[in-house]
């Protein structure tokens, strides 16, 4: 073969084991829909769609074996194929039918990286409701495609210009081997991460739902003495549900985060993890995982494709240190740990199992996190839905409208875990977590909660 050949990234390496090689295959879809405040041309659309995946490398992948390992190549061209048209004359009709469209997994490994179909909703608007491949794009590289196809769309309906291509996806993965393939520098991430855990927090971390007690799976095992919850291997059935911060608290989070030098991520990072605590009677030592977005260059931030790395990040909540305290000091740990990513989370997880002494078929990973700013195209909503299957309990998903100031908090939760009413009051307990500090974040913890 005479393409060149790309090894995956850390992101792809993780879904690839998922997908091939889990004990319970789980589906390595997101689903999303796009809505347009004025409509569009179906058959325009279609046209549009297709100029989209011959500008984005990432929709072009095709996996090959080299030897005992998968890698990937990009086509030069491809078909979007077919999309139908359903429409809906209510919510439930329309719920139901995205439950069945995102139960089967893209096929990927036969080349097919996205599947499309044009819907009207029960209110009348068209949405174009989309099934990609999560080793095509993350949530990041939803927002790049989103808005590389609305201005494909505009150029085609105006008869202007196409607007400049996006990034090369295999850019990106050509920059990452070269990243993970300085060994030096690799050794230095396993001797902070060996030092991250051992010195700097010794101290035994312990799974901490944002149902508490009220799982009586979590409660056998906590029952027993365990500090670990033993993998979901086969009910791992997730649902999905939205949130939403209005822009009033977010400005708040903006403004107190500008004064004290401090990451939006941070904050909201932290906050959560004080609900957690809250949830489980002020446990301090927890281990949530953060995907990181490791875009770090311009070209990466235009480029579509999967790249994020899951790190987990030790929290302490210490109630006799104010808000302020705590938050710089997470603030400066998630900071270095964007420097050290040249080990794969799967390393990192081997440190932790061999550390605290815990199964290799367990976790004590309490819940995944990421805040995502993304700017949508004027007229146009995003809706990520529940990819219907997940390893972890609770994965909490922030999506940051930088043009309404709007949070969309998603949720994709384990439903033999957590009930819709355990959800709505941890949701209700995290703004008031956040409500409280940001009106004293000069107190003690212990004098707020």
């Amino acid at each position: 073969m005479d393409k060149k050949l790309y090894a995956f990234n850390y992101s792809q390496d993780i879904i690839h084991l998922q997908t091939k090689y889990a004990l319970f295959k789980r589906v390595a879809n997101i689903v999303f829909s796009v809505s347009f405040d004025e409509g569009f041309d179906e058959a325009l659309m279609k046209q549009a769609l297709q100029k989209l995946v011959d500008r984005n490398d990432c929709l072009r992948m095709t996996f090959v074996k080299e030897g005992k390992t998968t890698k990937q190549y990009f086509d030069e061209t491809r078909s979007i194929g077919e999309i139908p048209s359903r429409k809906f004359d209510t919510v439930s009709q329309q719920n139901a039918f995205i439950r069945r469209f995102r139960r089967k997994m893209v096929n990927i490994y036969k080349g097919e990286a996205l599947k499309v179909v044009f819907v009207t909703n029960p209110a009348g608007q068209q949405e174009v409701l989309v099934k990609i491949s999560h080793f095509a794009a993350d949530t990041y590289g939803i927002g790049v495609l989103v808005s590389d196809l609305s201005a494909i769309y505009k150029a085609l309906r105006d008869g202007t210009p196409l607007p400049p291509e996006p990034g090369k996806f295999a850019d990106v993965l050509q920059k990452d081997a070269e990243y993970r393939d300085n060994s030096e520098a690799l050794q230095k991430d396993i001797e902070f991460f060996q030092d991250y855990y051992e010195k700097r927090h010794p101290e035994h971390p312990t799974y901490l739902g944002i149902h508490g007690d009220e799982s009586d799976r979590w409660l056998k095992f906590k029952r027993k003495g365990k500090f670990w919850l033993t993998f979901l291997f086969v009910r791992c059935d997730t649902e999905g549900y939205r949130f939403v911060i209005p822009a009033s608290v977010s400005d708040r989070v903006a403004a107190w985060c500008e004064q004290q030098g401090i990451s939006m991520t941070s904050f909201f990072f932290y906050t959560c993890a004080i609900a957690c605590s809250l949830k489980n009677d002020k446990m301090p030592y927890q281990l949530p995982l953060e995907l990181m977005n490791c875009r770090a260059t311009v070209a990466d931030r235009k480029a579509a494709g999967t790249k994020v790395q899951s790190l987990s990040v030790y929290v302490t909540v210490d109630y006799k240190k104010t808000f302020n305290e705590s938050a710089a000091a997470m603030f400066a740990d998630q900071s270095e740990l964007y420097r050290h990513t040249r080990l794969s989370y799967l390393e990192v997880e081997a440190m932790e199992h061999k550390l605290w002494n815990y199964p290799m078929t367990s976790q004590i990973i309490n819940y995944c996190f990421s805040f995502i700013p993304m700017k949508m195209p004027e007229g146009m909503r995003l809706q990520v839905y529940s990819n219907g299957k997940g390893a972890l309990v609770t994965y909490m998903a922030m999506i940051y409208d930088v043009d309404s100031h709007e949070i969309y908090v998603n949720y994709d939760i384990q439903t033999k875990m957590v009930t819709p009413a355990q959800l709505v009051e941890f949701q209700n307990l995290y703004i008031h977590v956040v409500e409280t500090v940001l009106a004293n974040p000069d107190k003690p913890l212990e004098q707020l909660f």
